[in-house]
């Protein structure tokens, strides 16, 4: 047995070798070359045949063939080694594509709908880019533009610099020790820019058209087997008939139109320049027509969404929809992450690390349970910094904040009905028991005597600091935004380490709601004597957590960002003009008169 075994090793090991030799030999391209050693075009000699390049069900050697091609890590990641891994490829996407059965988009309209019909403002994915009041001029900036126009890199040459204007435009600034030249040719590629953007617009470019459905990356599916869609179907020219009389050339039908490169159609040069007779219908410059944050020329580009309402309910669903979610997120988030405080706090033995898992997998949980609806926002600090920094619309701000507020409190009644019998058991029969703890498994608060107001502030702040960098890092998609789906894991990986890190001395909420709701609910529960009479409930996850959010976002739109619509980079008198614009909305709202100031009787 032992000598049958030796001699069959040496016979595996050569079949093994002569398998791979062979697959070498066909992966190699042909020797065969003509006269001055160039390869030859024609036809492939005898004895030499082409790999084929088709999906065989099993190689020679007994393994399954890979589905994408054997590629070096500089292609697959396309020069850029980052730590993110590669781009998602094509096999990937296609193989999470789900089953759908045919007639289902004909019932379910919704379905059909582009993934990107509207900008979401999410944590599961990365941040829409959008256009903002500040990143447009107006229309008094443009008539005040066209009386007194600017060459091109006026300001530039005024500081004697020899620029090209094309270089200003694309942003390719040189620094210099004189900040003078470089703001005149910040100013100079600005004013480029939003001119030729403007231009674009007056002469009809076509970008104010909506969005078609049929843009979106998704194809639509046949609805039956064997139906081809619409939308991939080639045109057929007509023609004389053939001689049979079926229209048909024979050739013609083997020909693929799409083949054929197609004609280049003239375009009319618009006129140079903007007049103001023009700008005088533009109406969609002026500031009083500004509805909300984003500026109308990208209202008209969002389409409008496509919903089922199979019943009148899902018609309220439909208008309520994302805070709706919002609200569950926020429910099942606190429903596990309080429930979690208090298996730790009755028993007294389980070890306290166990809470910080739980939060940061119950912020993971919300996530994917909203993420794709609402945004997953779950902290009214993080739907402010969005609205200030990243453009969320302002109408949708307390609709949120309801939400939010509303999921928590409920949340925390449904924890404390669940280990009620628990919660009376443990303050009758525990070991140095106290209803401190039983308010602390809810609230945060200053866990120690000797943390000061300073401290618990600082606390809060600087965790919530952390928080919003990684956020906005995690949804900036020029950064390194991981792949589909991994973004609340993210989070919750990053919720789990602030926990461990900042909870010490605070109980780390970072977050009004996660505090504010739950100490409702215990004030309403008989718990008041405690809950209010410490102004930490304020200065801690209130205006630590705010503070540490703005400045959060200031920080990573100071030193990475560079997109347009963030007011760090904005013009400075464009953000006056948004202030100013704002408060006299506020004003107008609230009925106030100019001369007065007082309200006027409706």
């Amino acid at each position: 047995m032992a000598d049958a075994r030796e001699s069959a090793r040496p016979r595996a090991r050569s079949e093994a070798t002569r398998l791979r030799d062979e697959e070498r030999l066909q992966s190699r391209p042909s020797p065969a070359r003509s006269g001055g050693g160039r390869r030859t075009s024609g036809s492939i000699p005898e004895g030499l045949r082409r790999r084929s390049t088709g999906l065989t069900p099993r190689s020679r050697s007994g393994r399954v063939p890979s589905l994408s091609s054997r590629t070096t890590l500089a292609e697959r990641t396309q020069g850029n080694f980052t730590l993110a891994g590669p781009e998602e490829t094509p096999q990937l996407r296609t193989a999470h594509e789900p089953f759908v059965q045919p007639g289902y988009g004909d019932l379910n309209p919704e379905y059909e709908q582009p993934p990107n019909a509207k900008p979401v403002w999410s944590l599961a994915k990365p941040l829409p880019r959008v256009v903002r009041p500040g990143m447009v001029p107006t229309k008094e900036e443009l008539l005040k533009n066209w009386e007194k126009p600017q060459l091109p890199a006026e300001q530039s040459q005024q500081q004697g610099l020899n620029v090209d204007p094309n270089e200003l435009e694309d942003g390719r600034i040189e620094k210099s020790a004189d900040p003078r030249k470089m703001a005149a040719q910040v100013d100079d590629a600005r004013q480029q820019r939003e001119n030729n953007f403007v231009n674009k617009l007056l002469a009809g470019d076509g970008t104010t058209t909506r969005l078609s459905r049929t843009a979106s990356s998704r194809i639509r599916r046949p609805s039956a087997p064997g139906e081809v869609a619409s939308d991939q179907l080639s045109a057929v020219p007509e023609g004389e008939a053939h001689s049979d009389g079926s229209g048909e050339h024979p050739d013609d039908l083997q020909h693929d139109l799409s083949d054929e490169p197609l004609q280049a159609v003239p375009e009319e040069i618009p006129e140079p320049g903007i007049g103001p007779e023009q700008l005088a219908d533009f109406n969609e410059f002026d500031q009083a027509a500004l509805p909300e944050d984003l500026h109308p020329l990208i209202q008209d580009l969002v389409e409008e969404e496509v919903h089922n309402n199979h019943t009148v309910w899902s018609v309220i669903r439909t208008h309520h929809r994302e805070a709706l979610a919002e609200s569950l997120a926020v429910f099942i988030q606190l429903t596990v992450g309080l429930s979690a405080d208090l298996s730790v706090t009755l028993p007294n033995t389980t070890n306290p690390n166990t809470t910080a898992w739980a939060w940061g997998f119950a912020a993971m949980m919300a996530i994917y349970i909203s993420g794709g609806v609402s945004g997953a926002h779950l902290n009214p600090t993080i739907t402010c910094m969005l609205w200030f920094y990243r453009g969320f619309p302002n109408r949708k701000m307390p609709e949120y904040f309801a939400a939010q507020f509303i999921g928590a409190f409920v949340a925390a009644l449904a924890v404390y009905g669940l280990y009620y019998d628990s919660i009376q058991q443990y303050l009758t029969f525990g070991t140095n028991a106290s209803t401190t703890s039983i308010i602390n498994s809810f609230v945060t608060s200053q866990r120690n005597p000797w943390i000061g107001p300073a401290t618990a502030f600082f606390n809060e702040f600087l965790g919530t600091v952390v928080l919003t960098v990684t956020v906005l890092a995690l949804g900036d998609d020029q950064n390194a935004p991981p792949g589909a789906g991994m973004n609340a894991l993210v989070v919750g990986l990053v919720v789990y380490c602030l926990s461990i890190t900042f909870s010490y001395q605070t109980g780390a909420a970072l977050n009004p709601s996660r505090d504010f709701g739950p100490r409702l609910a215990l004030l309403a529960l008989g718990y008041g004597s405690d809950l209010f009479t410490n102004p930490y409930w304020f200065y801690g996850p209130w205006a630590g957590s705010f503070c540490g959010a703005f400045i959060g976002a200031f920080l990573y739109d100071f030193f990475i960002f560079t997109g347009g619509e963030s007011p760090v980079n904005y013009p400075w008198e464009r953000t006056q003009r948004a202030m100013r614009k704002s408060k006299m909305k506020w004003k107008k709202r609230l009925r106030f008169s100019k001369e007065q100031g007082e309200k006027v009787p409706v």
